[in-house]
C-alpha cells in the first residue's frame, strides 16, 4: 500500500537534504610555507663603529675689548688668519677724543703736582724757622702728596686711552681659520660682543655621540682607527682626548673627542665626515638576525619561532642587545638550533598551520 504524500512531508526533504550538506567537515585552512633562519650563536661584533664630524680641538670668539662702529671687515668664512694679523676695525674718533681728554688731565695733573712740589719745598724752612705752624705746613705736605697722585691717576688714564685706541684693531694671538661672521660693517658692536669665530690651530678632533650602554667601554687615551667618507682609501690614528661627564638631556648620548695626532691634521678640513672605530674583545656571544623577523608584542620585542612538529609558529619574546641597519642582535631568548621566522611575521597567527619553505615555487 502507498501512502499518498503530505504538504508537511513535502516541506521536510528539502530541509534534510540541507542538514546533509551542513554535516559535511568545513574545508581546512591551506599549509602557509614560511622562510626561516636557524639560531646559531656567534661572538659579539670586535669593533665599535660611529660617524662623527671633524672640529677644530679649539673655537675662539673674536670681538672688540671696547665698543665702537665697526667701518672694516678685512676677512671671510673660510681665510686663514695668522697671530696678530687685523680682522676687522672699528671707527677711532670718540677713542682719540678720549685719548686728548687723558692728555689734557696728564697735563693739568703735572702742573698742578709742580706747584704743589714747590710749596712743599718753601714751607719746609718756613717751619724750621717757626715763621710757619704745624698745622700750615701739613696742609700743604698733603696738598702735595694729593696732587701727586692725581698725576700717577692721569698717566694711568693716559695708558689705559692708548690701550682703548689700540683695541680699535681686532687681532689674535693665535692663527686658525675663520668658521663665522656675527657682525658685519656699520654694524655697532659692544665690548665683548662676538664678531667672529675662529678655528684655532692648536689641533683637530672627531666628534662622535656614543650611547651611554658603551660609552663606559671607552676611556681617555683609548686608540682608534679613523676613516674620511671623502677619502677612502686615507687611514688616520686617534685617540680619546675628553669625554663629557653628563649626557645629553633629550639623546641621552655622551660626546666624545677622539684627538688627531699633530702631524695627522692638516690631511682632513674642517666639517668633514669621518668614521671612527675601536677595536675591542670578543666576549659575548648573541644571535644575529634579519631585521624582517623582528615582530612588536606590545611594548615588548618577539619573533615567531617553530614548534617542536614544524607546523606551528609560536611567538617569543627577546632581549635585543643592539640595532644594526639591517639586522638586529638578539641577546636573550632563543636557543641554539631554534628555526625563527624571518619573512612576513605581521601576517602569522599562532593557529596557523605553516611548514617550512623549501625554496621550490608554491
Amino acid at each position: 500500500m502507498v501512502w499518498p504524500l503530505t504538504r508537511s512531508a513535502l516541506l521536510l526533504v528539502p530541509l534534510l537534504v540541507l542538514s546533509g550538506c551542513g554535516a559535511k567537515e568545513e574545508a581546512k585552512a591551506p599549509v602557509r610555507a614560511v622562510r626561516v633562519a636557524e639560531v646559531a650563536l656567534s661572538k659579539a661584533d670586535s669593533v665599535m663603529r660611529y660617524t662623527g664630524t671633524v672640529v677644530a680641538r679649539t673655537e675662539t670668539v673674536a670681538a672688540f675689548r671696547v665698543g665702537g662702529r665697526i667701518t672694516q671687515r678685512l676677512v671671510d668664512v673660510g681665510n686663514r688668519v695668522e697671530a696678530g694679523q687685523k680682522l676687522a676695525l672699528l671707527d677711532p674718533a670718540d677713542l682719540k677724543l678720549s685719548l686728548h681728554q687723558a692728555e689734557a688731565r696728564l697735563a693739568q695733573a703735572e702742573a698742578s703736582a709742580t706747584q704743589a712740589a714747590a710749596d712743599l719745598r718753601r714751607y719746609t724752612p718756613l717751619l724750621k724757622s717757626g715763621h710757619v705752624s704745624q698745622a700750615q705746613f701739613d696742609q700743604v705736605k698733603a696738598a702735595s702728596q694729593a696732587a701727586d697722585a692725581q698725576l700717577a691717576q692721569a698717566k694711568s688714564g693716559l695708558s689705559l686711552a692708548r690701550n682703548e685706541l689700540s683695541y680699535a684693531d681686532l687681532t689674535l694671538t693665535q692663527a686658525g681659520t675663520v668658521t663665522a661672521l656675527d657682525a658685519d660693517v656699520g654694524q655697532v658692536v659692544a665690548a665683548g660682543q662676538a664678531v667672529m669665530r675662529i678655528a684655532t690651530d692648536l689641533g683637530r678632533e672627531v666628534a662622535i655621540d656614543v650611547a651611554e650602554s658603551q660609552v663606559t667601554r671607552l676611556k681617555v687615551g683609548t686608540s682608534a682607527n679613523l676613516s674620511l667618507w671623502a677619502d677612502r682609501e686615507l687611514t688616520l690614528t686617534g685617540t680619546v682626548r675628553e669625554i663629557t661627564p653628563i649626557a645629553d638631556t633629550a639623546s641621552r648620548t655622551f660626546r666624545v673627542r677622539v684627538a688627531l695626532p699633530e702631524d695627522q691634521a692638516d690631511k682632513v678640513r674642517l666639517g668633514m665626515t669621518a668614521t671612527v672605530l675601536f677595536d675591542r674583545e670578543q666576549t659575548q656571544e648573541v644571535v644575529v638576525l634579519p631585521a624582517t623577523a623582528l615582530y612588536q608584542q606590545g611594548e615588548k620585542p618577539a619573533v615567531w619561532v617553530m614548534n617542536d612538529k614544524k607546523d606551528r609558529v609560536v611567538l617569543r619574546p627577546i632581549t635585543i642587545a643592539r640595532y644594526r641597519p639591517d639586522a638586529i642582535v638578539v641577546a636573550d631568548g632563543l636557543r641554539p638550533g631554534e628555526l625563527v621566522v624571518t619573512a612576513g611575521v605581521h601576517r602569522l597567527d599562532a593557529n596557523l598551520p605553516v611548514r617550512v619553505w623549501d625554496g621550490g615555487l608554491p
